[in-house]
């Protein structure tokens, strides 16, 4: 279904919330307020979507010019999830002052209850899944964050798109013992993927987020490159998001970085029993000196490095 509405009309906000009323008649509605950013004057509001189902999991496909308003489901009777799989343009979400931001190449799953602000980027496509949270509760979660993001370049966000494609695809031709298997797999996948790649933006889940960042450090400790910024990029927050995250624990993000680059150099020059030299271990391990990584080494260990290169 398609929905156009000329920019210049005076009730061009009313009549755009009629149509996506129209297009929602037959899902919980949870959007509050809907309206066009004032800056655009000229042309036309434009957007399509698609929508399907996998058993009680209401799936759209979306693509739609700037768009804004508020969503939240308070008085619902069921929880509900939704999850977004930004594929172009960007949508922000903010609660009580705090704005989270979901690129393309994200993938968001959010509590429908919880009253935000949203605002859609020009030319933004996503797929977009409506499911009861009890049902992905049922999977094995403890506990459903109210904010997680998660790169669609984890594995198990991988996993999830493909499902989605396959049963897209096959949709049609399932029986309904087809289609109670499918929704299964997509909850299970879903779940999956919170659970080993989830960053939540909530800040009681923040410990989520300083695992992540640590097991990305772990991951990339060789790498010369490594910087909060590409730590951030990776996992899909601002930089201020994962430096908050570390106000809360015993060391700040690149003091941890510095201990384990240190605590690997160390194991090295062991397990080496003096076949590496010092400069090399300094050079391997991207500190800027041999004097700067002895400093760093005995600060740590109360010993010099030389006493492991003999």
């Amino acid at each position: 279904m398609r929905i156009e509405v000329a920019l210049t009309d005076a009730r061009r906000d009313e009549l755009l919330r009629q149509r996506w009323r129209i297009l929602n008649d037959a899902r919980p509605w949870h959007v509050h307020s809907l309206r066009v950013p004032k800056q655009y004057t000229t042309g036309h509001y434009r957007c399509w979507v698609e929508s399907s189902a996998i058993g009680d999991i209401a799936v759209s496909e979306q693509y739609g010019d700037a768009v804004e308003g508020v969503i939240g489901m308070k008085r619902a009777t069921e929880r509900r999830t939704v999850v977004h799989i930004m594929n172009s343009g960007g949508l922000s979400l903010t609660e009580a002052g705090r704005t989270v931001h979901v690129p393309p190449g994200t993938l968001c799953v959010r509590d429908a209850q919880v009253p935000r602000e949203f605002a859609y980027r020009p030319g933004s496509r996503a797929r977009v899944l409506l499911l009861p949270s009890e049902a992905l509760a049922d999977t094995g979660l403890d506990q459903l964050p109210s904010l997680t993001l998660i790169s669609q370049n984890a594995p198990e966000a991988r996993l999830l798109t493909g499902q989605l494609h396959l049963i897209r695809r096959t949709r049609g031709d399932l029986s309904p013992a087809g289609v109670r298997a499918a929704q299964q797999s997509v909850l299970q996948l879903l779940a999956g993927a919170i659970m080993a790649r989830g960053v939540s933006a909530d800040s009681a889940f923040r410990p989520s987020l300083r695992a992540a960042a640590r097991d990305c450090v772990e991951a990339r400790l060789l790498d010369p490159h490594l910087s909060p910024a590409e730590i951030a990029r990776t996992l899909s927050v601002s930089v201020r998001t994962l430096h908050r995250a570390f106000t809360e624990a015993d060391e700040s993000l690149m003091a941890y970085v510095r201990r384990r680059r240190l605590e690997r150099a160390r194991e090295e020059l062991v397990a080496m029993d003096g076949r590496y030299t010092v400069s090399a271990v300094a050079a391997r391990w991207h500190f800027a000196d041999v004097s700067h990584f002895s400093r760093s080494f005995k600060r740590q260990f109360g010993e010099n490095p030389s006493s492991f290169a003999q």
